[in-house]
């Protein structure tokens, strides 16, 4: 039970807890709600998204939590999440009065890092690579990262040695290795010193930008991270970048790729949310399989234009390969379900909110996604704002969104 709780925690609360968890089917159980009420009752959360910030938890099951907690009368509705006087009154009986102290820094709301004035051009610089990013494939669950997230990566290779290494991205619809070739050229005046930068894709139009932008210094190739790679490209690199589809198969695969291409004490750094402790156990299992330990965690490392789903955020997950496995002991992939979609086929119905026109969104029908809805407008008015069916959020934001239509 939550540590917060008083123990012995009182039987109606526990009672009353299992019945929130199953009306929301939330997979961290009695926990999760118990660790969601203490969030609300010794902080004050502004939104749904900071809940999520702040839990690891996605942003739909918390509105799917809140919508039970308002029934509840536990939360009242409207902006922010306000405890009611019932819940207040509730929550202080179950849960040990404190004094509200917070020990995240204003600075870097938690990331422990900011970019410094040194950085700043070469930020704008990136901005201005960034604008060339293809638009986002939801099939794929690409979805663009923030410029900032771009440089920070980069920083953190040049912090730790790693800039002028040989970097192997797979997958790179953030442009992050153009974000590398930038700090290469800023902070390693030696080209030298530089060894190769290769990405690859299953999008052949961000390679396409990339090769481009870079004036050939960066290596591209297409590749399906789920097909054999080139035999050369084993034990070959030094360091990994990657931010896979967030689904335990795609992390797998995508880990076992990256453990091909890394020499033995190579670095992987490699991005997703924080699961919950089933899938992440799952996860981290692979991934003592495959021969990689876990360096470092950094919390709220990436933001994204998209991908709200995660609150616009992931983590950096560092891993280093500490051991090859013989080819009779590597780990079995599967890959089917291997994108979001496999699992959950998106699809939804949304209302234009100007005219409130209702379309149907998702694969087979006229609108295949929400960004092609977008770009063709409403087909009454023209507008390219749009609510989904069911929620209050307009949609004219949600591209790049892994959960999207």
């Amino acid at each position: 039970m939550n540590p917060n709780l008083k123990n012995p925690s009182p039987p109606e609360a526990v009672r009353w807890l299992q019945e929130i968890a199953q009306a929301v089917s939330l997979r961290e159980g009695v926990e999760g709600v118990a660790r969601a009420l203490w969030t609300v009752y010794a902080s004050k959360i502004p939104s749904t998204r900071e809940w999520s910030r702040q839990l690891h938890i996605p942003v739909p099951v918390l509105a799917a939590l809140r919508r039970e907690l308002e029934k509840r009368d536990i939360l009242t509705p409207g902006e922010g999440l306000r405890l009611s006087p019932a819940g207040a009154k509730r929550l202080e009986e179950w849960f040990v009065r404190h004094e509200p102290v917070s020990q995240t820094c204003p600075a870097c709301q938690g990331r422990g890092r900011i970019l410094p004035p040194e950085a700043y051009p070469l930020l704008e610089e990136f901005r201005d690579f960034c604008v060339r990013r293809p638009a986002v494939d939801v099939t794929l669950d690409q979805s663009h990262a923030t410029p900032e997230t771009g440089i920070r990566k980069a920083l953190y290779l040049l912090e730790n040695g790693l800039l002028g290494q040989s970097l192997f991205f797979a997958g790179d619809d953030d442009f992050i290795s153009l974000a590398c070739w930038l700090a290469r050229k800023r902070f390693l005046p030696d080209p030298n010193q530089w060894k190769p930068i290769q990405v690859i894709d299953i999008d052949p139009r961000y390679l396409d930008v990339i090769s481009e932008l870079s004036e050939g210094a960066i290596q591209v190739q297409v590749q399906d991270v789920r097909e054999d790679w080139p035999a050369e490209w084993k034990d070959n690199f030094h360091v990994a970048l990657t931010d896979p589809a967030y689904t335990e198969n795609a992390i797998a695969v995508f880990s076992a790729r990256c453990h091909h291409v890394l020499r033995r004490g190579g670095i992987l750094l490699l991005s997703m949310p924080l699961p919950d402790g089933s899938s992440l156990a799952g996860i981290e299992s692979n991934w003592l399989g495959m021969g990689w330990a876990i360096r470092e965690i950094l919390p709220r490392f990436n933001e994204y234009e998209g991908a709200s789903i995660h609150a616009h955020q992931s983590c950096l997950f560092i891993c280093e390969k500490v051991f090859d496995l013989p080819p009779e002991k590597s780990l079995p992939l599967r890959y089917t379900p291997f994108y979001t979609g496999d699992i959950r086929p998106p699809g939804a119905d949304y209302e234009c909110a100007l005219c409130e026109f209702i379309i149907s969104v998702g694969p087979g029908r006229e609108f295949n996604t929400i960004q092609a809805l977008k770009e063709a407008g409403c087909p009454e008015c023209g507008y390219t704002s749009f609510r989904r069916r069911g929620s209050e959020k307009s949609a004219a934001g949600e591209a790049g969104n892994p959960d999207g239509a």
